[in-house]
């Protein structure tokens, strides 16, 4: 539990390198024709997208986790 309450609470620290990471992978993928690899990185890119306009929209940190336990 305490695990996924970090995961959320920093969802910015790991999210962020995780996309840019993701959409490097995901153009040197595509530069090589290999487009099935490169859109599982574009979906990975996404999915780093969405969850740091979640964690910004519902507030911060504290808000983040509320939010989730309270669903």
């Amino acid at each position: 539990m305490e695990l996924i309450i970090f995961i959320v609470k920093y969802i910015p620290f790991w999210a962020v390198p995780l996309g840019m990471i993701s959409a490097q992978f995901a153009y040197i993928y595509w530069l090589k024709s290999s487009r099935k690899l490169s859109y599982l990185f574009v979906i990975g890119t996404s999915l780093s997208f969405f969850l740091n306009v979640f964690y910004f929209w519902i507030g911060g940190p504290q808000k983040a986790v509320e939010f989730l336990f309270n669903q």
